[in-house]
C-alpha cells in the first residue's frame, strides 16, 4: 500500500492539486472562524453579542466568508496552473514556459467556460462550496493542454533574448500557445453546453440523485447516501450541497416525524435522519476528521501537520473541517482516501445497527450543526447512551486513520529526505548560484526547503536539544595513545532528524551566520578541552574545522584567543583544520592569519587532503603542523591508483615534518594496509565513532589504561623501524 501510495502521491499532478489546495489555507482559516462564530451552537452567546456588538457584527462575518470561502474556486485556478507549470519546468527545462501566464491562461478558460446566463449567479460559481469542482476541472484540463501546445514549435513565436526583459520574453514567446487554448474552451463552451444554460446549474441537476424515500431506513441506502457525500467531499464537491435533495426531502421530514412521535409519546419510526448523520458520522465535519486529528496527535510524528491539526482542533470540534481538508490537504489526496470513505461507512454501520438492536435511541431531535461531539449525541437522542456511541465511533475512526497517518509522515518523510540529498549535494559542489549562494539560490522545492533550514538554523543556538558537537579520537598507532580529539557540529532537526555538516556550513555560510556557527563550535571545543584537564594528557589536541570565510574574516585569530583565554586552555592544545580548498589560491590575507595563529601557539592543519587542486608543492609554503588525507584516499580497493599518492604525500610530509592523519579507517584491512606504508595517525569507526564529550573521555581513558578494543591488535602490528 505504501509503494501505491508513494507513486500516486509523488505524480506532478497530485502533487499540483494537493499545493493549489494548501495555497488557500489562510482564507480556509479565517471563513472557518467565522462560520463558526456565525452560527455558534449556544443562541445565549448569540443573543449576547447583539446586545454588546449589535445585530450588524452577523455582516461582518458574512463578508469574511464572502471574501475567504466565496473566491476560493478563482485561487485554486491560479494556484493549480501555476504550480503544475513550475513543477513542468522543473522536469522539462525547456522551452520554458512562464507560470503567471499559465495562470491566466487558466483563470480566462474557467470564465469563457463557466460563465452563467444570470450575471447574479457569479458569487456561486466563485465560491468554495458550488464552484470548486468545475474550478478544478478547468484548470487541470486548460493547464494541460496549455503546456502542450506551448512545446509546439509552430506555437511559439521565435523572439531571440536580445533587447527583450525575459519575463516578458517568456509570455511573448507561449502568446499563440494560450490564445489557442482559449479558442478551444470557447469551442467547448459552444459545443458541449446548451446555448444560454448555466454549467452549474447542468452539473447539479447531473450529479442530483433521485427520491428514494420508500427505501430509506434500509442499511444499504444510508451506505449509499454516505459514500456518495464522502466521495463529493473528496473531489472537492461539498456533498450535502451536492446530495440537498435528499436532506430536503427525506432527512429533515424524518427528524420531524421522530420529534412529533417523541412529543406524542410514541416510539420514532426513522433511524435514519439528518441528526443521526450529524451526530454519529460527521463528527468534525465530512470524513469525521475530528478522529484524524486524534489520530495525528496520538501518533503522528510530521510537525507540520501536527501544528495544522492544532490550529483546525477548535473548528474541528464544532464540525468545520475546512482547514484539514484544503490545509493538509484531504481533498484529492490519494493517501487518505481509503480512511475518508470507509471510517464513516463503518461509522453509519455501527451507528445504525446500535438503533436497530435497540442500544441507542432513535433521534428525536435536531441540534446545530455546529454543536460538538458528545453533546450533540447527548441532545440528538435525549441519552447518554447517544454520547458513548459517538465515543465508540471516535475510537474505531482514530483506530482506522492512524496507519494512514503513518503512510502520510513516512511520504513526507521520504520526500524531504530526497530534498535533503539535493540539498548535499548543492552544499558540497561549491557551485554558487546568482547570489552567490549555494543553497539558498537553488530553484523549487529544495530552494524553499533550504530557506526553511536556514530560518530554523537561525534560532537553533538557544535550544541545547538541536545544535550540539560531538568528538571522535584520532589514535597513534606506534606509541598506541590518543593524540588528539576532533569537534563535529551536529544538528539535530526535529523534522528532518540529523542534517548533514556540510549542509549545515552551507546554510550558515548562505546566510551569513558561519561567524557565530564557528564560534559556537570554538566555544564548545575549547570548554570540553578545559574540563578535561587532569584527566588527559596534557599534549592531546583539540581540533576544530574553519571555513574559507572565517579565516578571511578580520580578528579571527583575535577571537580564537579570546575563547582559549575565557575557558583557560594553552593555545597549543588548539588545532584549526582548514579545507585545501581554502588555501587553493593562498593570498596575503589567508597566510598572514594562518602565521598569526601559528605565532600564538595554535597548531594549522590542511583537511581532505589529496584529491583537490592544491600542488603538493604549496606546501613547503604554508605554515601548517597536519595533513589529513581525503577519504576518498582511504579506500583500499583502489589502492593500485591510491597508493602512489599516498605514498608521495606522507614521504614529502615526513620530510616537511608534518604529521599525516588518515581519516575514515572503518576496518582492518585499511588500518594494516597505511601501517604498511608508514602511516601512523588515524581517526575512524574502527576506533570510535563521534560521541558524547564524556563518552569520548571515556574511550581515552581506557584506551590509555590498555583497555581499549583495539589496543592488542596495534601491538601485533607495529613495523620494525616505524
Amino acid at each position: 500500500m505504501y509503494a501505491w501510495a508513494e507513486r500516486l502521491a509523488n505524480l506532478p499532478f497530485f502533487l499540483a492539486v494537493q499545493r493549489s489546495l494548501a495555497v488557500t489555507l489562510p482564507l480556509i482559516m479565517i471563513g472557518a472562524l467565522a462560520l463558526l462564530v456565525r452560527d455558534f451552537p449556544l443562541q445565549s452567546v448569540q443573543n449576547t453579542m447583539d446586545r454588546v456588538l449589535d445585530p450588524s457584527w452577523r455582516q461582518i462575518c458574512d463578508n469574511l466568508i464572502a471574501g475567504s470561502f466565496g473566491i476560493t474556486a478563482l485561487v485554486v485556478v491560479c494556484a493549480f496552473s501555476s504550480i503544475m507549470t513550475t513543477l513542468a519546468n522543473q522536469r522539462d527545462p525547456l522551452p520554458t514556459v512562464s507560470p503567471i501566464m499559465a495562470a491566466i491562461v487558466s483563470l480566462s478558460c474557467f470564465f469563457i467556460v463557466s460563465a452563467p446566463a444570470e450575471t447574479g449567479s457569479w458569487p456561486v460559481l466563485f465560491s468554495l462550496g458550488q464552484g470548486l469542482l468545475i474550478a478544478l476541472a478547468v484548470a487541470i484540463a486548460s493547464t494541460l493542454l496549455y503546456l502542450r501546445l506551448s512545446r509546439i514549435s509552430a506555437l511559439r513565436l521565435s523572439l531571440g533574448a536580445a533587447g527583450h526583459d525575459p519575463t516578458i520574453s517568456d509570455v511573448l514567446t507561449v502568446l499563440p500557445a494560450g490564445m489557442v487554448t482559449m479558442c478551444i474552451f470557447a469551442l467547448a463552451r459552444f459545443l458541449f453546453v446548451p446555448r444560454g444554460a448555466d454549467l452549474h446549474d447542468q452539473l447539479h441537476h447531473l450529479l442530483a440523485l433521485p427520491s428514494f424515500s420508500s427505501a430509506w431506513d434500509h442499511l444499504a441506502t444510508g451506505l449509499v447516501y454516505t459514500a456518495l457525500s464522502q466521495l463529493s467531499w473528496f473531489f472537492g464537491l461539498h456533498g450535502p450541497n451536492i446530495l440537498f435533495s435528499v436532506e430536503e426531502d427525506i432527512l429533515a421530514p424524518a427528524a420531524m416525524a421522530n420529534a412529533a412521535a417523541f412529543a406524542n409519546g410514541l416510539p420514532p419510526a426513522h433511524i435514519f435522519t439528518k441528526a443521526f448523520f450529524d451526530a454519529f458520522i460527521n463528527m468534525g465535519g465530512a470524513g469525521c476528521t475530528l478522529c484524524l486529528i486524534l489520530a495525528v496527535f496520538l501518533r503522528g510524528k510530521d510537525a507540520g501537520n501536527r501544528k495544522l491539526c492544532l490550529f483546525a482542533l477548535v473548528p474541528g470540534l464544532f464540525n468545520v473541517n475546512e482547514p484539514l481538508l484544503f490545509g493538509l490537504p484531504l481533498v484529492f489526496n490519494p493517501v487518505y482516501l481509503i480512511p475518508f470513505l470507509l471510517v464513516p461507512l463503518i461509522q453509519t454501520i455501527t451507528a445504525y445497527l446500535a438503533t436497530a438492536f435497540d442500544l441507542l435511541p432513535r433521534t428525536v431531535a435536531t441540534a446545530s450543526w455546529t454543536t460538538p461531539a458528545l453533546l450533540s449525541g447527548f441532545i440528538a437522542t435525549g441519552s447518554l447512551a447517544g454520547t458513548c456511541m459517538q465515543l465508540v465511533n471516535l475510537a474505531i475512526g482514530t483506530a482506522i486513520y492512524i496507519p494512514f497517518v503513518r503512510i502520510g509522515d513516512r511520504l513526507l518523510e521520504d520526500r524531504g529526505q530526497h530534498m535533503l540529498t539535493v540539498l548535499l549535494r548543492a552544499a558540497e559542489s561549491r557551485t554558487t548560484g546568482p547570489q552567490g549562494r549555494r543553497c539558498l539560490d537553488l530553484p523549487g522545492d529544495a530552494g524553499r526547503l533550504a530557506k526553511l533550514l536556514a530560518e530554523d538554523l537561525k534560532g537553533v543556538l538557544d535550544r541545547d536539544d538541536q545544535l550540539f558537537v560531538v568528538y571522535q579520537p584520532q589514535v597513534e598507532a606506534l606509541s598506541n595513545r590518543i593524540r588528539g580529539v576532533e569537534a563535529l557540529l551536529r544538528w539535530r532537526h526535529p523534522v528532518f532528524g540529523f542534517i548533514p555538516p556540510p549542509l549545515i556550513i552551507a546554510l550558515a555560510e548562505d546566510t551569513d551566520g558561519i561567524g557565530w556557527l564557528g564560534r559556537f563550535v570554538l566555544r564548545e571545543a575549547c570548554n570540553q578541552r578545559a574540563a578535561w584537564k587532569g584527566l588527559v594528557a596534557d599534549d592531546l589536541v583539540m581540533s576544530i574545522n574553519v571555513t574559507p570565510r572565517q579565516i578571511l574574516a578580520p580578528y579571527f585569530d583575535l577571537d580564537l584567543i579570546a575563547a582559549l583565554q575565557d575557558a583557560g586552555m594553552p593555545p597549543s592544545q588548539l588545532e584549526v583544520e582548514i579545507t585545501e580548498s581554502t588555501i587553493f589560491e593562498p593570498d596575503a590575507a589567508s597566510l598572514d592569519m594562518l602565521g598569526r595563529l601559528r605565532l600564538s601557539g595554535v597548531q594549522v592543519a590542511i583537511d581532505d587532503f589529496g584529491m583537490g587542486h592544491t600542488s603538493l608543492r604549496y606546501l613547503r609554503g604554508f605554515p601548517i603542523d597536519t595533513v589529513k588525507l581525503d577519504r576518498s584516499l582511504t579506500q583500499v580497493g583502489n589502492g593500485e591508483v591510491n597508493e602512489p599518492i599516498v605514498l608521495s604525500i606522507v614521504e614529502l610530509s615526513r620530510a616537511l615534518g608534518f604529521r599525516t592523519v588518515v581519516e575514515g579507517i572503518e576496518n582492518l584491512e585499511q588500518l594494516d594496509h597505511f601501517l604498511r606504508i608508514g602511516c601512523h595517525f588515524f581517526q575512524g569507526y574502527l576506533f570510535c565513532r563521534p560521541v558524547s564529550g564524556e563518552d569520548c573521555l571515556q574511550y581515552i581513558r581506557r584506551h590509555s589504561d590498555g583497555l581499549a578494543a583495539s589496543s592488542s591488535h596495534f601491538s601485533a602490528r607495529k613495523q620494525p623501524g616505524h
